[in-house]
């Protein structure tokens, strides 16, 4: 009797467990602030990252929470791919932002832009490489131009330049770039440029760090969806340890920021200890801080 009485204990545990991460959480939406001090002279921003929305119908939640995040004085808003989970998704996209980003809204494809993923890729393909991912690419087309409609500039192995304010911007296509076709993308940057790179999976990063790179964006790893108190992300699906899973880090003078994403597949959305989330970062430049050190000492005086 007491095996039994444990046993539906264990059950009772394990379904309230898989409603929290299901239905919960899924919806426990976040917003994070964080500040980013360069050594470099760039001009002082605000930037919106948000990743790996996967859209599709139907969608309710999500899309007030980006309504409401994106309705500050921004000056850049990077997507950094996982846009779409099929083209049920098209439609959201143009409901996304509240306002437009003084500086422009810029985004990149992710792997599920490209694939449309069955279970089997998600069960099997966990251990069969070859069915890691569904044979043929999907046509993106459509939702590029949903993107372009939105106010969004999509970057596909492509650099863009903000002159006025000494702003380059690279996007890298899914899933990554070799050495020299990121280093012919930056030397597009002109040196004294504010140097700001989009990708999805975090593949390859000390290539940015070698190059001069500032800051990187990425997504892809939803922050691991499942983390473990001491532990950390269960699974990271990408070169980054456990303890880089999302968030802000550096590796020499580049700063990366992964997101945790604001949603998933929705055939394994599941989080625990993980919330859906979007960050503001605010840049902040050595000279900006020189400045207000300055004006700071002379109020004392």
């Amino acid at each position: 009797m007491f095996i039994l009485i444990s046993l539906l204990f264990v059950f009772i545990l394990i379904l309230a467990w898989f409603y929290y991460a299901y239905v919960i959480e899924t919806k426990l939406y976040q917003t994070h602030n964080l500040v980013v001090d360069l050594t470099a002279n760039a001009t002082n921003l605000n930037i919106l990252h948000i990743s790996d929305l996967h859209l599709c119908s139907p969608e309710s939640h999500k899309i007030d929470f980006l309504k409401n995040i994106s309705d500050n004085d921004l000056d850049l808003v990077f997507l950094t791919g996982d846009v779409f989970e099929n083209y049920s998704g098209l439609p959201y996209i143009c409901q996304i932002l509240s306002r437009t980003p003084k500086l422009g809204a810029y985004a990149v494809l992710g792997n599920h832009d490209y694939y449309d993923y069955r279970w089997i890729n998600k069960t099997i393909g966990k251990i069969i490489k070859r069915l890691k991912h569904p044979a043929q690419r999907r046509d993106v087309s459509s939702m590029i131009e949903a993107l372009q409609n939105a106010n969004f500039k999509v970057l596909r192995n492509e650099v863009d330049l903000i002159d006025q304010y000494k702003i380059g911007i690279i996007g890298i296509d899914y899933p990554t770039v070799e050495y020299r076709k990121l280093e012919s993308l930056v030397k597009q940057i002109p040196d004294d440029y504010l140097k700001l790179v989009l990708f999805h999976i975090p593949l390859n990063l000390q290539n940015m760090v070698k190059l001069g790179v500032n800051i990187a964006f990425g997504g892809h790893t939803h922050g691991g969806q499942i983390k473990l108190p001491y532990i950390g992300a269960v699974f990271t699906d990408s070169e980054l340890p456990r303890d880089k899973a999302s968030g802000l880090f550096n590796y020499g003078q580049t700063y990366f920021h992964v997101s945790n994403g604001a949603g998933a597949d929705p055939k394994t959305n599941i989080r625990f200890l993980c919330p859906p989330s979007a960050t503001i970062l605010q840049v902040r430049s050595k000279e900006s801080l020189k400045s207000q050190a300055k004006l700071y000492n002379i109020v004392q005086e």
